[in-house]
């Protein structure tokens, strides 16, 4: 039991530490969005109740009490839980805080990819690899079967799973492969608000996927991993599945970021599109200090997630070696936890001012580099996102999108 306990201390303290160094490093505000709960807990904002983990329903979409039980759910203090309106959960406060709990995922799920080779062989098709894997088991087979590649075997394997509990009934995950799911669900459907996002045009069904998958394949890969091949594909790619539905849920997040902004000022959006000014359209939507913030966040969660923190900071717990066991359990949390804030501050330091590999200047080396991560948010995530806001508000106004917003291209294309 000892053991058990002291195991889940460390594990706490891991927390600790990037917890008290966002809080340090952060303002207020954002600090607590971001570590309301540990990332391992509710840090997806999943559509009707999932994500990679067990499904759930999801922080932002769910929590309009579209369900019986949560109409009639009552906090600790018996007091009734207060009733969400669908323009409380459109509101832009309420996005950019899903948005942030969103940055954890991905950051994780990237450092996660990094600790293997690119494996290029994945995601060629036709390769040894793939050449005799067929068609994934319960999907349909379009009419003209194109070979999959071994990462794309996978991927439509795990949505044709995931779609049977309903997974893309929600309005805040999409396919990568829509046209290979079954129709069928294992679960019954849930309900959702209409006026979530409008359907006009078909905005609300708009699907970015494509392009994603290969810029995720031929800009985000070669980033994070070293070259070659280590012969871990099947690791390779479930790791490579979790972080493109995190980046997938992110970016088509901006349907909801461009259905608020739609309804703050309903007449400017619709005088622009009906004069096809997409430029005007981009011009407005866009907010340069917001956009600032998430980069600067990204980096700094980057650069404190990446790293292992200082343990040799931090005073001995009781049952370890070298403990007295004398101070009390409070003496010992409010130690640990300065020591957690001080080391987790100096680490985020440090690592933000290194700017060669993935050394900081205390010679200690990080899973990912930050100013990667940074890279990627500044030229694929949010850049991205904009565009399909562009796209659905231009078909929310009742006209199709310039042809540089379509689905299978960015508007300002990254190398």
């Amino acid at each position: 039991m000892t053991v058990i306990f002291n195991t889940c201390i460390r594990s706490q303290q891991r927390w600790l530490v990037l917890a008290a160094a966002m809080a340090c490093c952060l303002p207020p505000i954002q600090s607590a969005l971001a570590f309301a709960t540990p990332p391992n807990e509710n840090c997806i904002s999943s559509r009707n109740a999932h994500s990679s983990r067990p499904w759930r329903r999801s922080r932002s979409v769910a929590s309009s009490n579209l369900s019986a039980e949560s109409t009639t759910a009552h906090t600790a203090t018996g007091a009734a839980a207060p009733h969400l309106k669908t323009t409380d959960i459109l509101s832009l406060p309420s996005i950019r805080s899903t948005l942030i709990r969103q940055e954890e995922t991905i950051i994780f799920a990237l450092i996660e990819r990094s600790q293997f080779r690119q494996n290029p062989e994945v995601y060629q098709k036709g390769t040894t690899l793939s050449a005799d894997l067929g068609a994934p088991i319960g999907s349909t087979v379009p009419s003209e079967e194109e070979k999959l590649s071994f990462l794309e075997y996978m991927l439509v394997g795990t949505e044709v799973l995931h779609s049977g509990v309903r997974r893309y009934t929600s309005p805040e995950e999409h396919a990568f492969f829509p046209s290979r799911l079954p129709q069928g669900m294992i679960l019954n459907p849930l309900d959702y608000p209409d006026d979530l996002l409008s359907n006009t045009g078909g905005a609300a069904e708009i699907n970015f996927n494509e392009i994603l998958l290969k810029k995720y394949i031929d800009v985000v890969v070669p980033s994070i991993a070293g070259e070659g091949d280590d012969e871990q594909y099947g690791s390779t790619v479930l790791a490579d599945i979790a972080v493109l539905q995190a980046l997938s849920r992110r970016v088509h997040y901006g349907k909801f970021v461009a259905e608020s902004k739609y309804r703050s000022d309903p007449e400017g959006y619709q005088k622009l599109v009906a004069n096809n000014d997409a430029e005007g359209v981009m011009k407005l939507l866009t907010n340069a200090k917001v956009e600032d913030q998430v980069l600067r966040r990204a980096r700094l969660k980057a650069a404190t997630y990446g790293r292992e923190p200082m343990m040799s900071s931090l005073p001995p717990i009781d049952g370890e070696v070298g403990s007295g066991g004398t101070g009390t359990a409070t003496d010992e949390n409010t130690a640990i936890i300065a020591a957690a804030a001080a080391s987790a501050v100096v680490a985020a330091v440090e690592a933000m001012k290194a700017d060669e590999g993935r050394e900081d200047s205390s010679g200690r080396s990080t899973k990912v580099d930050p100013t990667v991560i940074e890279s990627l948010y500044r030229h694929i995530v949010i850049p991205l996102t904009k565009d399909i806001e562009v796209a659905y508000l231009f078909r929310r106004c009742g006209r199709d999108p310039p042809p540089e917003y379509s689905p299978d291209r960015m508007s300002v294309d990254c190398k």
